[in-house]
């Protein structure tokens, strides 16, 4: 069973969520213990949950879109409401901005306002061995030297979407 879900809820199926992939490709040597999900929005919230507790996972990383924010926020209530113990990291241009005016954001455990290739890998290390991690990290433009590209994440249903 994957430590990490990294998860969204796309528009509709015509397509593959780039940012999840930009996260799994820099997990470094988390990418091992953490698996990919997508939904859409056509799937109730309560059936999106429950695909993703079968996983059991200890950290979910969801992204927030001007098209998903609705169903994430009813989504994260349901994941805090029946598995508490699973921290919820919220990322994605929804949550980067006006963060405490958002009730979405008052529902996670953690939020990444930026790009979070790079940080949301820490903040796993960190929540994974146990040690206390900021509420809301400020992820800066990361040097794009640094950053390991997605491509090879995407696969042929991918690539027909």
């Amino acid at each position: 069973m994957p430590d990490i879900v990294l998860a969204t809820l796309n528009a509709r199926w015509a397509h593959a969520s780039f940012a999840l992939r930009y996260l799994m490709a820099n997990l470094g040597e988390l990418a091992g213990r953490a698996v990919l999900r997508e939904f859409d929005i056509s799937q109730r919230p309560v059936d999106v949950a429950e695909a993703i507790l079968a996983e059991s996972p200890r950290v979910v990383g969801l992204g927030v879109y001007i098209w998903n924010a609705a169903e994430t926020e009813r989504l994260v209530l349901i994941l805090r409401r029946v598995a508490p113990d699973v921290i919820i990291v919220l990322g994605g241009p929804e949550v980067s901005y006006e963060t405490d005016d958002q009730p979405i954001c008052r529902h996670a455990h953690h939020i990444v306002r930026g790009e979070a290739d790079l940080v949301f890998a820490g903040l796993c290390r960190d929540l994974l061995a146990g040690r206390a991690a900021p509420r809301i990290l400020d992820a800066p433009p990361p040097s794009m030297d640094g950053v390991l590209l997605p491509y090879d994440l995407f696969d042929d249903a991918d690539l027909a979407r």
